[in-house]
């Protein structure tokens, strides 16, 4: 049995208001989140388990990246059709499970994540550590992106979405990438307020790279 122990970011999460979808509907937003996981966790030599048909959890051994997985998730689900939120919680500390099997892990950063995920009520999006002080300026903060992710519409996750993944992210750049034009790209970033998301990602890289 190969058991893996260290500090990490595990983030969980589950679909919401699954059972309002059709069961074709639930396959194909199941298809994009198992998708999205893949190419996420690929990034960052994470691992990851799909479960109880509309949950998962996935570990991040960069935890400085962990946010902006959480957040590409989310993005990826409001673009697709149906558009789609999910609740997701982003816990930090140590880890252990066995190679493969995410989902019978234990440790800090899985019970973290876990009981944030059981306290979201109407937002979706949490972030917990094993440092207090740091914690509630995180809070605040997540809560303010949190209800800005929510509001954002299908093009504008979309958008968002592609601009955080692309290494060049000139807005010519995405521009080919979603067949669109330079002018409406840079529109639809604007409106999705991209250069606060930004920030807010390199503070939390920044400050949850230190707690390593």
């Amino acid at each position: 049995m190969d058991i893996t122990k260290r500090y990490a970011a595990v983030i969980t999460g589950d679909i919401a208001n699954s059972q309002h979808l059709s069961g074709s509907d639930l396959n194909h937003v199941l298809h994009v989140l198992t998708r999205e996981l893949e190419k996420q966790v690929a990034l960052f030599n994470g691992q990851f388990d799909v479960f109880r048909g509309d949950a998962f959890q996935a570990v991040i051994p960069s935890a400085q990246y962990s946010m902006q997985v959480a957040i590409c998730i989310r993005l990826a689900l409001k673009a697709t059709t149906p558009s789609t939120d999910v609740r997701i919680s982003v816990g930090l500390g140590e880890v252990s499970f066995d190679h493969d099997k995410v989902k019978t892990g234990n440790g800090e950063a899985f019970v973290r994540s876990g009981r944030a995920l059981d306290k979201l009520k109407s937002q979706y999006l949490a972030f917990t550590s094993d440092d207090d002080g740091f914690n509630k300026h995180a809070s605040l903060l997540t809560a303010f992106v949190d209800n800005h992710i929510t509001s954002l519409t299908q093009t504008q996750a979309q958008t968002l979405l592609a601009y955080l993944c692309a290494k060049d992210k000139g807005h010519e750049n995405i521009a080919k990438i979603l067949a669109k034009t330079r002018s409406n790209v840079t529109r639809i970033l604007n409106a999705s307020q991209y250069h606060l998301i930004s920030d807010y990602l390199a503070y939390m890289a920044s400050e949850t790279k230190m707690e390593q």
